[in-house]
């Protein structure tokens, strides 16, 4: 069954990707790349009407597994900022 809504992820794949993945498995996931500093993650829901909205947008470094506890913390906030999306939107 595929999924009525897409994302993006720009950097820091690997995580964001993941927690995208826990909430929506069904959805595809297309990475973006942007060369400028610093370096943001930022999370784009796009709905099947094209609208689209930031889900999640800050430090790469909060993603990185180095930072454990910062890592968690982003984890949890992303996870739960797609919950909310889920429930409210679909």
């Amino acid at each position: 069954m595929s999924s009525p809504v897409r994302f993006s992820v720009t950097y820091e794949r690997d995580t964001a990707v993941a927690c995208v993945q826990s909430v929506f498995p069904s959805a595809p996931v297309e990475p973006k790349c942007v060369n400028k500093y610093p370096v943001r993650v930022i999370i784009h829901a796009h709905s099947s009407g094209g609208e689209s909205e930031v889900i999640w947008e800050g430090d790469q470094r909060s993603l990185f597994r180095k930072y454990a506890r910062r890592r968690d913390a982003a984890r949890e906030e992303i996870i739960g900022r797609l919950n909310e999306y889920k429930a409210s939107k679909l």
